[in-house]
């Protein structure tokens, strides 16, 4: 997990974005909620995402939580052995 939520935000009833909480860019763009909604949760199983801000038409706002296929690596996780100089 990054420690970062995705959202998927409505630009219109007929283009969805999915992307990360306060990053412009989107991850993908979709034609209904439902596509977004399952491209959201692709990603998040993906990449050890367990949280989705969904940003309805009228304004409410819910959480999905998806169970990832796997943890997501730390740091710890790709750096190599520690050599002392």
């Amino acid at each position: 997990m990054t420690g970062h939520h995705l959202e998927i935000v409505p630009l219109s009833r007929h283009r969805w974005v999915v992307r990360y909480e306060g990053d412009p860019t989107a991850l993908s763009e979709h034609a209904t909620l439902t596509e977004a909604r399952a491209g959201a949760r692709l990603h998040a199983g993906q990449f050890g995402e367990e949280t989705i801000h969904v940003h309805e038409l009228d304004g409410e706002t819910h959480v999905e939580h998806v169970v990832p296929d796997y943890d997501a690596p730390t740091p710890a996780d790709v750096k190599g052995p520690h050599v002392e100089p």
